[in-house]
């Protein structure tokens, strides 16, 4: 019977096909299932690496930028200054024309300073004078400017000689001439732009700030359509180079940022390494002191710290019973 029951074919096919086919499947599910957790786990972490990395570096890059543009604004001052320039003069009371030099007070500001300290600029007077025969007959005349602070306390003057650029007669008709149309059409006007630079490298002190600026034209018969003044910085050095090589002075500095800004990150990283949780620890792959290994630590030195302490005490009872046992012995 036990060779029947041995021989019998759903016993064969159930000991031999069935139980380790099963086996089989079973065992290669369990393995691709633990290796799918195990992968899903280091995809997780993974991921959480590459968030918290560039979390990190984005915050470097923006505090970086951010730093150099505060620094851009506050260490580069505005290229240039115009403000509109009325001159005022004083009629003939009997004849036609004028009796005084025509002038003009320039509020430059109604704060406290507009220039930047220690910072060259360049002033001029722009006139816009049309070519007329009584300008051309002045010749040359003087331009003057003062620049005072508040109070009215004079900072620094300058006068400046001033013509209209001469134009042969024949050279004035050829041109009118060939301007005819625009001329006709008011698209164009007979007229010059005179530059007066009144100072070429004028410093703002911080004690005294120029406000106000007063300008006068030494000529009573100059005709002038408008005028206007200008300040323009001077850069040098270092504000030279950010000006004209913006591009590149802005990536030298944002990388010089980058580099200070991540050293003290990772600086205060291992600093800060020990107070971090420890599930971030263990992300991170730092290693974490538990509290068994402190109560460890803390039981081994207060062992320490009694032994040392008890030591004193034992050598003191010992003197103490040899002490006794010679007065016995007496």
């Amino acid at each position: 019977m036990a060779i029947l029951a041995y021989m019998n074919p759903f016993n064969v096919f159930r000991d031999f096909v069935r139980l380790p086919l099963e086996a089989f499947v079973s065992e290669q599910y369990t393995g691709y299932k633990k290796t799918t957790n195990d992968s899903i786990t280091s995809v997780k972490e993974l991921v959480y690496r590459v968030g918290i990395v560039s979390v990190f570096l984005s915050a470097i890059l923006w505090i970086s930028i951010f730093l150099y543009v505060i620094f851009y604004y506050t260490y580069m001052p505005n290229v240039t200054h115009v403000r509109p320039v009325h001159l005022q003069f004083k009629s003939c009371d009997e004849n036609m024309g004028v009796c005084s030099f025509p002038s003009a007070h320039v509020q430059l500001t109604k704060s406290s300073q507009m220039l930047m300290s220690s910072q060259p600029y360049r002033i001029k007077l722009i006139l816009e004078v049309p070519e007329s025969q009584i300008n051309k007959d002045i010749g040359m005349f003087m331009v003057c400017a003062q620049m005072r602070a508040p109070g009215g306390v004079l900072v620094s003057s300058s006068c400046r000689s001033a013509m209209l650029r001469h134009r042969s007669k024949l050279h004035q008709v050829m041109r009118t001439l060939f301007y005819a149309p625009l001329l006709v059409s008011g698209f164009n006007e007979e007229k010059q732009f005179i530059t007066v630079e009144l100072f070429s490298d004028f410093e703002d002190d911080q004690a005294r700030p120029v406000t106000d600026a007063y300008v006068e034209l030494q000529s009573r018969f100059v005709q002038v359509f408008s005028s206007e003044l200008h300040i323009e910085a001077h850069f040098t050095g270092l504000r030279y180079a950010m000006y004209y090589w913006p591009k590149t002075s802005a990536l030298i500095g944002i990388c010089s940022n980058l580099f200070v800004v991540s050293l003290i990150f990772i600086l205060s990283w291992y600093h800060l390494q020990d107070g971090l949780p420890d599930f971030l620890k263990t992300k991170l792959g730092i290693e974490v002191k538990t509290e068994k290994d402190d109560g460890n630590s803390k039981i081994i030195s207060k062992m320490k710290l009694e032994r040392e302490d008890s030591f004193p005490f034992i050598e003191e009872e010992s003197l103490l019973e040899e002490y006794q046992r010679l007065e016995k012995k007496t």
